[in-house]
């Protein structure tokens, strides 16, 4: 059960990418190319995002400056994997790491990050783990080592794999020492463990916990993800009306939000036979109100 990685969680570093800004005199159209996206990111501006970056990328080939290609290329790709396009993302981060070596500049371990989470979310998890795997070698952050760290996890319970899960969960660090944004990603992996080993209500308890932080976070489509994945713990630990509910919630956020990949079927999850009539004529009116090709 893997849940796509939101802007929030991917962008490790603040401003425009994983390096300092060079000493150099400063390209002034490229700084505030880079931080309109940087404005349109945090108001969710997605498109606009990736318009203003992929301009500040433009800018940067036009300086001939590695670091600011390197720094704008990550950033359009975190935008586009956040806009629900990874194989843009993943196109992104390959002609950024061409235009790296044709400057013999080397790539750096958020980029690898990125098109790690790329490929997972093309389903090509054995390309994403090596990579994962490198970022989590290289960080040069407990940040970036836990997101990386975070990644394999998914990688790992996309596969079944409980072992891997545990060794993730190892490269975040001491959990006491967490980050709020790593601290909610440790919560849902093992929230994830739980569920492989059959602990479902102590699955839902983590997924909830993470679902918390993620909202404190603002970071509202990983808030969704992990309500739901509290709803199918609930579901196979036997309380369906609990995991209608929590099935309803993550829905009607997901709706509300324009998120149409998994909303229709969170929404039926919550109309099922033995549900209350309160929940399923929520989730109906919900369903009711998605355009036709959301809520299949």
């Amino acid at each position: 059960m893997t849940r796509p990685l939101g802007w929030a969680a991917l962008l490790l570093v603040a401003g425009c990418g994983g390096h300092p800004a060079p000493t150099a005199v400063e390209d002034s159209a490229l700084r505030q190319a880079a931080d309109a996206g940087r404005q349109s990111l945090e108001f969710s501006r997605l498109k606009q995002a990736a318009s203003e970056y992929r301009q500040a990328y433009t800018l940067a080939l036009a300086r001939d400056d590695a670091q600011a290609i390197g720094n704008s290329g990550y950033d359009l790709a975190v935008v586009q994997l956040a806009d629900g396009n990874p194989a843009a993302a993943l196109r992104t981060t390959l002609q950024t790491r061409d235009a790296l070596a044709a400057r013999a500049a080397p790539s750096f371990a958020e980029l690898d990050l990125v098109q790690s989470a790329a490929l997972h979310r093309l389903g090509r998890d054995t390309d994403a783990d090596v990579l994962a795997a490198r970022a989590q070698a290289t960080a040069g952050s407990p940040a970036t080592l836990a997101r990386a760290s975070y990644v394999r996890g998914l990688i790992a319970d996309a596969r079944g794999d409980a072992t891997g899960i545990i060794a993730a969960l190892a490269g975040f660090g001491q959990p006491g020492k967490l980050s709020a944004d790593s601290r909610a990603d440790y919560e849902e992996l093992t929230a994830r463990l739980d569920l492989l080993r059959g602990q479902y209500r102590q699955a839902a308890a983590h997924a909830q916990d993470a679902a918390n932080i993620y909202r404190a976070q603002l970071d509202y489509r990983a808030m969704a993800d992990t309500l739901a994945l509290a709803a199918a713990a609930m579901q196979r630990a036997g309380s369906p009306q609990d995991a209608a509910s929590l099935y309803l919630q993550a829905g009607e956020s997901a709706a509300a939000r324009g998120d149409t990949v998994s909303v229709g079927r969170w929404l039926k999850q919550a109309t099922r036979p033995g549900i209350d009539a309160a929940t399923q004529r929520t989730a109906r009116d919900a369903l009711a109100a998605l355009p036709k090709s959301s809520s299949r």
